[in-house]
């Protein structure tokens, strides 16, 4: 066996890809990438050193299919990352194919999946038994999805990590025990933060759908939508990723000045399908110095909690709002929903604890954010609260030393 096949090997039984389900993600790139180029079909195959595995499908015909038939595991043999065989069937490394000769596949293009250790473990590609035109543009297109479904494994191997290192630290050292409580903290905020943008994501694709389902098409509306899903993949897998360093033994914040303006468009976006019909109001917010991937966690969890408790009442409103004083940056997040009771306020920070106005509401969550952000801004030095909104509703506040 060639090194280049043991390294494959050993990366895609990492990720588990074949014996556990694939993110569920995967089924949405390959069906945004069939929609933006025309193609009949496209597929994810990873290729071991013994079979083609298809794991996700435009079609749902997945399965496995040998490596002499592959075109996939051809198209690995070249170093283009992303490439293009408009006739497969006067190419002499796929004319010999199966697929190609059944009269399958004619048109064939493909972006390798590469994972953070260098490693080519498959393709991302489209295909279709008639020829057909695929541009540049969407070539591009292609090679973005392919970077998003990698995105999507690592984050899952991530996660798998987190898990298994929560089983090994127990008791011990100080240092031991901080990380032991930010692992079992973190494991379930990973979850609650990249509901969002993946939310943002499947809404980007369903848009995308809905266009091609109508007589015409915009291509530049339907390119914006693919960036919007894939910065949003982007982010979740940047969330995902800065909260296991900092929870990890050891882990540190990257402290930086942070624009807030930037991080809450960020958050908005991601935040998109939670919305719904709620007013929201962004006065002038102050620079921030902090570690910008947790300074967003926070933002999107007082964000995501004020959008919730804002529907409840009749014309939602949620408004952010920030201030510097003293040397310390602070912002608000405030909404029109049912408020905090004073006797709660400081107990809705602990982890797993809801407020009654909340349950009362009908508003759901396992009280998992607001535990987080309050570990967040005093790893910074910070401190955190919650007080009635102009509004009568909830107004969260925190606050950051400026250096």
């Amino acid at each position: 066996m060639r090194l280049e096949e043991v390294l494959r090997d050993a990366e895609i039984g990492a990720l588990d890809l074949l014996d556990g389900t694939p993110p569920q993600i995967l089924d949405h790139l390959v069906r945004a990438a069939a929609l933006m180029t025309g193609a009949a079909a496209a597929r994810i195959n990873v290729i071991t050193s013994e079979a083609q595995h298809a794991i996700a499908d435009s079609t749902g015909a997945v399965g496995r299919d040998d490596l002499e038939a592959s075109l996939c595991a051809r198209a690995l043999r070249r170093p283009e990352r992303v490439q293009l065989v408009p006739d497969a069937r006067v190419d002499p490394l796929f004319s010999d194919s199966v697929f190609v000769t059944s009269g399958a596949v004619t048109t064939y293009a493909a972006a390798q999946l590469v994972t953070a250790h260098g490693v080519s473990i498959g393709t991302l590609c489209i295909f279709d038994p008639q020829p057909r035109e695929i541009t540049q543009a969407m070539l591009d297109a292609l090679g973005q999805l392919g970077e998003a479904a990698v995105q999507a494994m690592e984050v899952r191997r991530e996660r798998a990590d987190m898990g298994q290192l929560l089983q090994v630290l127990a008791g011990g050292s100080k240092e031991l025990r901080r990380s032991n409580e930010h692992l079992a903290a973190f494991a379930g905020q990973v979850s609650h933060d990249v509901k969002g943008p993946l939310a943002a994501v499947q809404m980007a694709l369903e848009l995308i759908q809905e266009d091609l389902d109508g007589e015409e098409h915009d291509r530049a509306q339907l390119a914006a939508f693919v960036g919007t899903a894939l910065s949003s993949a982007r982010r979740m897998h940047g969330t995902v990723s800065g909260l296991m360093d900092f929870a990890v033994l050891g882990g540190r914040l990257q402290a930086e000045q942070v624009d807030a303006v930037a991080v809450v468009e960020e958050v908005l976006v991601d935040l998109a399908a939670r919305r719904g019909a709620t007013e929201v109001v962004v006065e002038p917010l102050p620079k921030l110095y902090g570690d910008r991937v947790q300074v967003r966690a926070v933002l999107q969890n007082l964000v995501a909690n004020a959008f919730k408790h804002a529907t409840t009442s009749d014309g939602p409103v949620v408004t952010l709002s920030g201030s510097t004083h003293d040397g310390r940056t602070t912002i608000r997040v405030a909404d029109n929903g049912p408020g905090v009771p004073l006797a709660q306020r400081e107990a809705v920070f602990e982890l797993l604890v809801r407020g009654d106005a909340a349950a009362d509401a009908g508003v759901d969550g396992a009280g998992i954010g607001l535990a987080t952000c309050r570990r967040i801004v005093e790893a910074h030095g910070g401190s955190i609260g919650v007080g009635e909104s102009p509004q009568g509703g909830a107004e969260f506040w925190f606050s950051l030393p400026d250096a």
